[in-house]
């Protein structure tokens, strides 16, 4: 629950990500599924970026860029259960619209949505790789 999570993780996420800006490294916060109940207490634990921000669970980008782009990298959203077994259409639409959402004002990196499953076919990475070197570079 949102209370447990701001009770027994918030402040050790927290304190763990501060250490590591304090070390001069970038903190990426990996989540999965459905983070909307917690997705404030994940951006004021001050990560440099977000991950996975998992279509399945629910999350939008547009929303949470919206919300949040401002103050945190945003990675992926490419939804990987379309990657597995969608229409060739859907995962270009799925890689699209993560782009299109997440690349506004700087501040995203092209990614998927969670960890790809096995067996899924190389021919949809290079679906999804086509529509980012067609459309997902910032000017230069």
């Amino acid at each position: 629950s949102p209370n447990q999570f701001s009770e027994f993780i918030a402040p050790y996420l927290a304190k763990l990500i501060q250490g590591y800006r304090d070390l001069g490294f970038y903190a990426i916060k990996h989540t999965d599924g459905n983070i909307e109940p917690i997705v404030d207490q994940l951006v004021q634990a001050n990560p440099h970026a977000l991950h996975s921000l998992d279509p399945q669970g629910g999350i939008d980008i547009a929303d949470i860029k919206k919300r949040y782009g401002k103050e945190i990298c945003l990675i992926g959203n490419v939804n990987c259960g379309l990657m597995d077994s969608g229409t060739d259409e859907e995962v270009i639409e799925s890689a699209r619209y993560a782009l299109e959402q997440g690349m506004p004002g700087y501040g995203y990196i092209f990614s998927t949505s969670n960890c790809v499953y096995p067996g899924m076919k190389l021919s949809r990475y290079d679906l999804i790789h086509q529509v980012w070197e067609r459309e997902g570079n910032y000017p230069d």
